[in-house]
C-alpha cells in the first residue's frame, strides 16, 4: 500500500507540534497559577498594611485633636458612640467594577469586634491568638482568601474570593489557546509548502530519469542535491554503472562471438564442402575428420564466451571453503592424459602447511586448469610442469605453476591477458580468452596471476589470502 512522505510528515509535524505546544501550555499553566497566587497574596498582605497604616493615621490625628478640645465630656461621650458603633460602607456594588465585591476588607478591635468592613465583605471568622497570616474559608458557597494583619490595638482582614484568580488564569490562558489555534492552520499550511518544496529535488530526479533511453546510462549529476537524497543518488549511479557495463559486456560478447565463430565456421563448411565433392573415401574421412576438429573448436570456443560472459557479468561470487591441494591433483588428473601424449612430467609439489582458502570451486577450478592447460600447451615434448603449494606467509597460500616451455617475453607479457591475444604462438590450437578469463577469476578472488620467465620456461605465480 503506497503511502504520501508529504503527507506523514505533515501529520507527524503537526502532531510533534501539538504535543509540545500541549506541555508548554500545561507548564504555562502552572507557572502562571503560582504567580498569580503570589501576586495576589502580596496584593492582599500590602492592601492589609496600607489600611492599618490609614487607620492609625487617623486615630493618632484624632487624639490630637481630643486633647486640644475644651469640651471633654462630649468628646468622651463622642468617643464611646465610635467604639462601639461598627462603621459598613454603602456603596452600590452594581454600578462598580464587576470583580468589586469578591474584595473585601474587615477591621475589628483588639477583642474581635467589628470596626469597619466593606459593603462585599462577609463575617469571617473572628482570628485566634495563634492564627496564620493567610487563612482560607468557605462562606455562601465561594472559597475566601484572608490575609489577617495585627497590630497592638486593630485587627485588619484584606481578602478576595478565589474564582478571581481563576478567572484572570483561565482567561489569559483561553488567549494564547485561542492565538495558538489561529497559528495551527498557517503552521501546517507553511510545512506543506515547506516539505513540497523540499521534496523538487526529487521530483527533478525522477523526471530526469522518466526521459532517459534505455542506452542513457550515465550517471546522474549530484551537484545541489541535499545529502538525504545523496544517497539515493550514489545507489542509482552505482546501479547505471553496473547496468552499463553489462551491456557492454553483452555487446561486446556478441561482437566476439560473431568475431571469433566466423572462422572456425567457414572452416567447417570448407570442409563440408570438400567432403561433399570428395571422389575417394580415404579424401572424404580426412574431411569429416577436419570437419570434427572444427566442431570440437568452435564448441571449446562457444564455451570460453559463455565462460567469460558469466564471469563478467559477476561481481560477487557465492563462496565456500576450498581446499586447494584437492582442488589442484583433481586438476592435475583430468590433464595427465594430455601430458602423457607429450611426454611432458607433469607433478604436485605440496610445501603448504595450510590448504584451505575462501572461494568459489567452479570459477578456481577454470582459471587453475586453464592455467596448467596453457603450459602443457606450450611445454615442448619431454618437458615438466610442476604445481607447487607453500605457505609464504602465516595467512597466506602460493600457488605457483612452472614450466619449461619458451618463455613470455616481458613485452608481452601484460598484452597476453587482453582478449583474443595469441602471442608468438599462432600454431598452438586456442582462442586467446582463457588467460583473460583466468585474469577475471583472479580478480574477483582480490588477487592477480603473476608472470615470471625462468631460466628456461615460465613461472605463473598466484598469492591467495586466507
Amino acid at each position: 500500500m503506497n503511502f504520501s512522505i508529504r503527507k506523514r510528515l505533515l501529520y507527524l509535524l503537526l502532531s510533534t507540534l501539538c504535543a509540545a505546544w500541549g506541555i508548554v501550555t500545561w507548564q504555562v499553566y502552572v507557572s502562571t497559577q503560582h504567580e498569580v497566587e503570589e501576586l495576589f497574596d502580596a496584593n492582599l498582605a500590602q492592601n492589609a498594611r496600607v489600611l492599618l497604616g490609614l487607620i492609625q493615621h487617623e486615630i493618632a490625628q484624632h487624639e490630637d485633636e481630643e486633647h486640644e478640645d475644651e469640651e471633654d465630656e462630649e468628646d468622651e461621650e463622642h468617643e464611646d458612640e465610635e467604639d462601639e458603633e461598627e462603621i459598613e460602607f454603602e456603596t452600590d456594588l452594581h454600578s462598580g467594577h464587576r470583580y468589586e465585591k469578591k474584595l473585601a476588607f474587615l477591621i475589628r478591635a483588639k477583642d474581635g469586634s467589628i470596626l469597619i468592613r466593606s459593603a462585599s465583605a462577609p463575617l469571617f471568622p473572628k482570628p485566634h491568638h495563634h492564627s496564620k497570616s493567610y487563612s482560607d474559608y468557605q462562606i455562601k458557597g465561594y472559597w475566601w482568601r484572608v490575609f489577617t494583619l495585627k497590630s497592638k490595638s486593630l485587627i485588619v482582614q484584606t481578602a478576595e474570593r478565589y474564582d478571581i484568580r481563576q478567572e484572570l488564569i483561565s482567561e489569559m490562558m483561553s488567549s494564547m489557546l485561542i492565538v495558538l489555534l489561529m497559528t495551527l492552520p498557517l503552521i501546517a499550511f507553511l510545512i506543506w509548502i515547506i516539505v513540497g518544496s523540499s521534496f523538487k529535488p526529487l521530483q527533478h530526479i525522477a523526471n530526469e530519469i522518466a526521459i532517459r533511453t534505455p542506452e542513457q546510462l550515465h550517471p546522474l549529476k549530484r551537484d545541489k542535491i541535499p545529502l538525504e537524497i545523496n544517497v539515493l543518488v550514489k545507489a542509482l549511479n552505482q546501479l547505471f554503472t553496473r547496468l552499463a557495463r553489462a551491456f557492454e559486456n553483452e555487446r561486446r560478447f556478441t561482437a566476439d562471438a560473431a568475431h571469433e565463430l566466423r572462422t572456425p565456421l567457414a572452416g567447417i563448411k570448407t570442409q563440408a564442402q570438400v567432403a561433399q565433392r570428395a571422389t575417394d573415401s580415404q579424401q572424404r574421412e580426412h574431411a569429416l575428420q577436419k570437419i570434427l576438429i572444427g566442431v570440437d573448436r568452435a564448441t571449446h570456443l562457444v564455451t570460453q564466451l559463455l565462460t567469460l560472459a558469466r564471469i563478467d557479468a559477476s561481481h560477487r561470487l557465492p563462496t565456500s571453503n576450498i581446499n586447494l591441494h584437492e582442488l589442484i591433483s583433481q586438476i592435475i588428473t583430468e590433464q595427465m592424459p594430455q601430458a602423457l601424449e607429450k611426454s611432458i612430467d607433469l607433478g604436485l609439489e605440496n610445501r603448504a602447511t595450510s590448504q584451505e582458502i575462501q572461494g568459489n570451486q567452479d570459477a578456481l577450478f577454470f582459471m587453475l586448469r586453464n592455467l596448467i592447460d596453457n603450459a602443457i600447451r606450450y611445454t615442448p615434448n619431454s618437458g615438466q610442469v610442476t604445481v607447487s603449494l607453500e605457505n609464504q606467509k602465516t595467512t597466506q597460500i602460493t600457488v605457483t605453476i612452472s614450466d619449461s616451455g619458451p618463455g613470455i617475453p616481458p613485452e608481452q607479457q601484460s598484452a597476453i591477458f587482453e582478449r583474443f591475444y595469441r602471442g608468438q604462438h599462432q600454431a598452438i590450437q586456442g582462442s586467446g580468452l582463457g588467460l583473460s578469463i583466468a585474469q577475471k577469476v583472479a580478480q574477483l578472488h582480490q588477487t592477480k596471476i603473476q608472470l615470471n620467465n625462468l631460466a628456461k620456461g615460465l613461472s605463473v605465480q598466484i598469492d591467495f589470502e586466507q
